[in-house]
């Protein structure tokens, strides 16, 4: 009896040793609403601000830039070169934006072939063991006679449809955006966002500052917490 019950001690004990022992990734994959900026007065991207949340076993490495659209994944082999790092991974993906850029063809993708991109990434991802996490993109603080105007199309709807066919986490961010900046006026949201002059150098579109990107980035770390997934108990500290 005492030794099966020391096995057991010993079984657990690895386990708990395996756990934390284990390498893990983040990484984290997007436009520049999500990108680290080595010069904050430019912007300040949420996902440099959403590192402060996640657990300290994990290395995170942010890999999301002005250009990044969903043909990143094709041009680049991306998670056949994640698998090849041979540690534990998450990719957290923010897509949506760029895709929709009809006017830059490397970026640009249909709708329809926006739905095919994701799914054949998180394909990929599943068959070599990696965890998905989606996005859906920043709502965008633009304003008409007082009402916010959606830039973003259909390519939200089509990210919530491919997370819930394949079953994956989905951090439905235009919906928190959308819903937050609904509640100011385009004077009030410009206190979350770079002014127009340091605007222009990030392809012309409206950057978090750092008061932005906090307050992103605890929208998605209580989604994660909020969800039912075993991945906030790995991810979130």
């Amino acid at each position: 009896m005492k030794k099966l019950f020391l096995l057991a001690i010993g079984a657990t004990f690895c386990s708990i040793v395996s756990t934390y022992a284990t390498p893990k990734t983040l990484w984290l994959i997007g436009d520049a609403a999500m990108a680290h900026y080595t010069d904050s007065t430019l912007a300040y991207g949420w996902g440099t601000a959403f590192e402060q949340y996640v657990n300290n076993r994990i290395d995170i490495v942010n890999m999301a830039g002005p250009s990044i659209s969903a043909t990143f994944f094709d041009d680049n082999n991306t998670i056949i070169k994640i698998k090849k790092k041979k540690k534990k991974s998450y990719i957290l993906i923010q897509l949506g934006t760029n895709d929709l850029r009809e006017d830059i063809p490397s970026q640009y993708s249909s709708s329809e072939t926006f739905a095919l991109r994701l799914n054949k990434i998180i394909s990929t991802a599943h068959k070599n063991k990696i965890n998905i996490i989606l996005c859906t993109p920043l709502a965008q603080p633009y304003y008409k006679d007082g009402l916010l105007i959606n830039r973003l199309g259909v390519y939200p709807d089509i990210i919530r449809r491919v997370a819930t066919y394949n079953h994956v986490l989905l951090l439905d961010l235009e919906a928190l955006t959308r819903n937050w900046l609904n509640e100011m006026t385009e004077e009030q949201a410009a206190a979350y966002y770079v002014t127009l002059d340091r605007r222009q150098l990030v392809n012309g579109e409206y950057q978090l500052n750092k008061e932005g990107a906090e307050v992103v980035a605890k929208m998605a770390k209580a989604a994660i917490l909020n969800s039912e997934s075993k991945l906030k108990k790995e991810i979130i500290k």
